[in-house]
């Protein structure tokens, strides 16, 4: 679905509380809301891959509960990985790992090498504790999506959406959002790793504005990263075939 006619700015706002407060904020200073939209990452995602007929659907926390056991089951590799101590078979702890891992690298090679380096450089056992751990959940990860049609997650349509873009001209976001001049990420005290791959997207690939608007507190410290965050090579390319 194209934004409403006269829309001009797109707003991401990943956290539905965030959503809601900035619109009361804007009510309560009598701010004009005409011409900006209000969305979460992934619906752009939406969006963009059905504009290409990729079939945006994906799996919820509960899917992967539940197909976690079965795949850990019916692949070796899957198995082998979480028979380790530090890393244990169970369903919640591991999805949060997998969560936790593909907010911070995105699964991209660069930066799974970079979390690679970083837990060798752990003192002992925290450093092959770490490595096993990060074996595991990209096991673990691989699996899930040789498993299902679907994408794993909201954050891996965020991913697809992203090469959709960087593969493509301009044509993409053009039939998707036309109109749009400006996409502004708000609201955020930390930035997964998707969403920087996608504002990349975006920026290389379209002439858009793009701003983001940091929380008071950890702000500081996210401007001073954002420039080696973009420094990706590929930005939504992963360490298995996607």
């Amino acid at each position: 679905m194209d934004p409403t006619p006269g829309i001009t700015e797109l707003v991401l706002a990943p956290v539905e509380l965030h959503r809601r407060n900035i619109q009361r904020r804007l009510r309560e200073a009598r701010t004009p809301k005409d011409g900006v939209e209000f969305v979460d990452p992934s619906e752009i995602a939406i969006r963009l891959l059905g504009t290409v007929n990729d079939s945006p659907t994906a799996l919820d926390r509960i899917d992967r509960l539940s197909m976690i056991p079965a795949v850990r089951s019916a692949d070796e590799r899957v198995a082998e990985a979480v028979s380790s101590p530090a890393v244990g078979s169970d369903p919640r702890a591991l999805e949060q790992a997998r969560t936790e891992l593909e907010n911070v690298t995105g699964y991209h090679p660069e930066r799974i090498d970079a979390f690679r380096d970083a837990a060798s450089g752990l003192e002992t056992p925290m450093d092959a504790d770490s490595e096993e751990l990060l074996d595991a959940v990209v096991s673990i990860e691989r699996a899930l999506r040789q498993h299902t049609p679907k994408s794993v997650s909201d954050v891996e349509l965020v991913r697809r959406a992203t090469r959709r873009l960087l593969d493509a001209d301009d044509a993409i976001w053009e039939a998707t959002f036309p109109g749009i001049e400006r996409v502004s990420l708000v609201g955020v005290s930390s930035i997964p790793a998707a969403h920087i791959d996608l504002l990349h997207a975006v920026l290389e690939r379209t002439s858009v504005e793009v701003h983001v608007h940091f929380r008071r507190g950890t702000g500081s410290y996210l401007a001073r990263r954002i420039p080696e965050l973009l420094d990706v090579a590929d930005p939504g390319t992963v360490v298995f075939e996607s």
